[in-house]
């Protein structure tokens, strides 16, 4: 039998999400990193911004709409944020990252098919 490798888990999906971000959203930038649903709602994050203002600027930004006046608001610029689709089965989910993009998307999709399964 192999050990766990995990040290840290959460049976609580949002959990999982911020246990697995706070591990790989360490990327050189990455300032803040969201997960949203299609619609823009927080699934889980990590970083010191709000994460729920992230994953709806996410959202909104992949879909096309213009989302400088709610960048403003926050802070940031649009040039600073980063959101990529992501299809897990037949759902659709966001990853945004502020400062950086995030590189491990195939393990974000992975996490999310294993723990909303």
């Amino acid at each position: 039998m192999q050990p766990e490798r995990r040290v840290l888990r959460s049976a609580d999906p949002s959990q999982a999400i911020r246990i697995f971000l706070a591990k790989n959203a360490g990327e050189p930038g990455v300032l803040a990193a969201a997960i949203a649903s299609d619609d823009g709602l927080l699934l889980g994050g990590v970083g010191n911004e709000d994460l729920d203002a992230l994953a709806a600027v996410g959202a909104a930004m992949d879909a096309g709409r213009d989302v400088a006046k709610h960048c403003d608001r926050q802070g940031w610029s649009p040039r600073t944020l980063f959101a990529q689709r992501l299809r897990v089965g037949s759902d659709d989910f966001t990853l945004t990252t502020l400062g950086a993009p995030m590189f491990a998307t195939d393990d974000v999709s992975a996490l999310l098919s294993r723990i909303l399964a």
